[in-house]
Formats: structure tokens, sequence, C-alpha cells
């Protein structure tokens, strides 16, 4: 009996150093778990309230190389439609009244086209030749060099490359340009009276002197091609008429354009 007790209490105090073992080590195993859900929970926590905020969405409007330029020439029946106003640009001053600022300038320009179109014989042709491009200021023409839809301040006149070109009027040569980026080799001439008139593509030798005097009918160069902007075009003068530094449709003043 003695030795049946001893052996029941050994067996005993083995249980509960296996007990006691089994219960430290899921109490480690339950912290470990508890210590990792922990430091998982806190990377997520830092991580989301440290990211940036996703911006909204929100309509750009179209970059200006986004745009198509390849559009049909703009109708002078429907000129709203393209955002072009054909009244002149008014200002409200403080009192009420409204300030027209072109009104003294068209006024002036009218002045003298209607002083040059009383003698149709004022300008000369200044090379003979086809128009193969149109004088359009307000409506838009198509470029082969560009490929593009736009504006052509001037008419260009078809002659063959070295053509004489002549003064259209009498006036002083008062700019040359050896490279101009869009009409290439440039001469203007200064007719006094706020007109000028314009000799664009045309060759780099044999030109006329800034500040010489010249004639109607007086050669001033020849025509080339050296315009940028028409290279694509056949060979041609590009003629452009000024009145107050504004230019004015050529056939009005040409006789035989």
């Amino acid at each position: 009996m003695f030795r049946g007790g001893r052996a029941i209490k050994k067996f005993s105090s083995f249980m509960q150093k296996v007990r006691k073992r089994v219960s430290i080590k899921k109490l480690l195993l339950l912290g470990f778990l508890a210590v990792l859900f922990t430091a998982n929970g806190a990377f997520w926590y830092l991580r989301l309230s440290n990211s940036p905020p996703s911006e909204p969405k929100s309509h750009s409007e179209p970059k200006e190389w986004e745009i198509s330029l390849n559009e049909g020439a703009i109708s002078e029946n429907q000129p709203e439609k393209y955002g072009i106003s054909q009244e002149n640009e008014v200002q409200e001053e403080p009192n009420g009244e409204t300030k027209i600022f072109d009104e003294d300038r068209q006024s002036e320009k009218h002045e003298a086209v209607q002083a040059l179109s009383e003698n149709p014989a004022t300008m000369i042709m200044p090379v003979v030749g086809k128009v193969i491009t149109k004088h359009s200021s307000d409506e838009l023409v198509y470029s082969k060099t560009l490929e593009q839809w736009c504006v052509h301040k001037g008419v260009d006149i078809a002659a063959d490359i070295g053509t004489q070109v002549k003064a259209a009027m009498a006036g002083t040569v008062v700019e040359i340009r050896n490279s101009d980026p869009k009409l290439g080799v440039v001469v203007v001439i200064d007719h006094g009276n706020g007109i000028r008139t314009l000799y664009g593509n045309l060759m780099a030798d044999n030109l006329v002197h800034k500040g010489k005097k010249v004639k109607k009918g007086e050669v001033i160069g020849g025509v080339g091609k050296t315009a940028p902007f028409e290279v694509e075009d056949p060979p041609h003068l590009h003629f452009e008429v000024l009145i107050k530094n504004e230019s004015v449709d050529p056939k009005n003043f040409l006789p035989n354009l």
C-alpha cells in the first residue's frame, strides 16, 4: 500500500508538471500570435494613414495640340459658331458709356482704301502671273506646307524663279528681312500715308538696299523659293498691302489681279 501511494503521488506530480509545461507553451504561443497581429495591424494603419488622398478626376480642357486644325473655312453667315465677333471691340466705362477702340483706326483705314480705290492705276502688278492663293483675313484657306487651315494675309502670284519683282508704288525701302520664319526673304516699302507693300519669298541675291527711294515699276529683287511656310507651293511672289499696319486685300488696288 505504501508503495502504491508513492507511485500515485509521483504520477500526480508528473501530470501537474506536464500541465504546467503545456500551459506555458500555449501562453507563449498565444502571446506570440497577439504580438504578430498587433504589429501587422499597426503596419497597415500607418501605411493607410500616410498615403496621399486620391485626387478626384476632373474634366480637363483640350490642349492646343489636341485640337484638330483640319476644319473647313468659316462661313460668313455663321461667325458666332466659331467664336468670332464681327463687332468692334468695346469697353464699358465707369459712367456707363462705351468706348469703341477700333473706330478711329477703321476710319483712317477706310480713308486710305478709298483714296487708293479712286485711282485704280495707283499700283502696278509687281509680277505678272496667275494668283495661286488669294488674300484671306476672315476665312481659312488650306496650306499644303503646314497641312492645316489658316488665314493668308497676302496674295501669291505664280512666277518662275528669278522673275523680276517691281515696286507696286513709289516709296522708300524701310525693311529687309533675309530669313523671315514665315516668308523667307522679304522687302517692305513705305509709300506714305500709312500705306506699305510687302514682297516675300524673294531671292537672296540682287536685292534692293534698305533706305533706297524707289520709283513705281523699279526692280527691287527676284522671285525665289525661300518662304518656309509656303515651300510646298510652286515658285511665286507673296505680296501684301498694309494700311495702318493692317492687311487689306491687294485685289482692290491692282488692275489685273
